[in-house]
């Protein structure tokens, strides 16, 4: 008898054991929303380069902070490409606020393989942006 219950006992708890419902639930986010406030490429600088500009701001309706990274996809010449970016450091947008992307940067061209006509019709276009969640 005593046998039995020492199997039994633990076979009990294992299959009623108990399930803690005091955990919170978990709140369905909102999307994070984008407007582009300014986008600018200069395909001929003058020194050899190309720029692009831009500012997006990111809007999180939701009414907790939120954590993620921004993608953004452009149009090269027909090329259609989201760059990856390294992560961490995430951005953080705190609850129903704003977050404003800047990217400036200058990229020297390849005048190896690229004519002046070439890089004076190379064009860089936006597609979209997005805000992707990281997962805690």
């Amino acid at each position: 008898m005593k046998i039995k219950a020492f199997i039994l006992l633990p076979l009990f708890f294992i299959i009623f054991g108990c399930v803690n419902d005091d955990s919170p639930e978990k709140e369905t986010l909102k999307s994070i929303t984008y407007e582009v406030l300014s986008f600018e490429f200069t395909a001929d600088t003058g020194n050899n380069s190309s720029r692009l500009k831009y500012n997006i701001e990111y809007t999180n309706p939701n009414d907790v902070a939120v954590t993620g990274s921004t993608a953004v996809t452009l149009d090269y010449n027909g090329l259609v490409l989201t760059p990856i970016k390294r992560v961490p450091p995430y951005v953080e947008i705190g609850a129903n606020s704003t977050y404003t992307e800047v990217y400036n940067v200058e990229s020297p061209h390849d005048t190896q393989s690229l004519s002046p006509e070439q890089i004076k019709a190379f064009t860089v276009k936006f597609v979209s942006a997005e805000f992707v969640f990281a997962i805690d």
